[in-house]
């Protein structure tokens, strides 16, 4: 038996790059497109468009998740739009008539033609006049968080207390080197002493009395020789 799912007569077109700007992480993505869900109709069908080289592949996977389906869309200026506005134009034909978009580019303008056309847009992002005179404008706060599980919360990384600096004691300063001690002094005795001017003494009362006896002899021999 085949399970007939019930008809969507509501459709939800989101510009990526117009939504969640180029290339976003995927915690901005996720975190803006749970803030522009909760202003969709229940049973709306989600259709996204962006150039595949302008979204990240895990943003296209947690669009993904979420039931989005990501057209590709060309490099060409307003590609995306044109892809979401036939997209949009299919739906009408299938019947549906309530339309809410993600952009603010005039082109989606058009769609008030074919049904209820509801644009949302971020605080203080420009939309065109002639959008914004098409369609009803809801405005939706940047700053929208989104409630994240326990599971997805990272586990806290203990701190671990970091030690404290020792302080050394400044090592003691070495003392001045010493001056070289001086070579000793010789301290003669009183008793050397002594000796040694006897000794002097002696030796030259000694040399006094052997020159003395010289110069007698010289003297005798003198006188006592007969004169020619």
């Amino acid at each position: 038996m085949t399970t007939k799912h019930p008809h969507k007569t509501a459709l939800v077109l989101i510009d990526v790059e117009n939504a969640f700007g180029t290339l976003a992480q995927r915690s901005v993505a996720v975190t803006r497109l749970a803030a522009l869900l909760e202003h969709v109709p229940a049973q709306a069908q989600v259709v996204a468009a962006c150039p595949p080289a302008r979204i990240r592949p895990d943003v296209k996977q947690a669009l993904a998740d979420q039931g989005v389906k990501v057209l590709s869309a060309g490099i060409g200026p307003n590609a995306a739009d044109k892809v979401l506005l036939n997209r949009a134009r299919q739906a009408a034909a299938n019947g549906v008539t309530h339309f809410t978009v993600v952009s603010a580019d005039a082109a989606f303008a058009t769609l008030a033609a074919l049904g209820e056309l509801h644009v949302l847009a971020w605080d203080r992002q420009p939309v065109g006049k002639t959008l914004a005179k098409a369609a009803t404008v809801h405005r939706i706060s940047r700053h929208h968080s989104a409630p994240a599980s326990a599971s997805a919360q990272p586990a806290a990384i203990p701190r671990v207390p970091r030690p404290a600096p020792q302080r050394f004691a400044p090592a003691p300063a070495s003392p001045p080197p010493s001056a070289p001690d001086s070579p000793p002094i010789p301290r003669w005795s009183t008793a050397a002493f002594g000796v040694g001017a006897l000794f002097c003494g002696g030796l030259a009362f000694g040399t006094g009395t052997a020159l003395g006896s010289r110069l007698v002899h010289l003297a005798l021999d003198a006188a006592t020789r007969p004169r020619p």
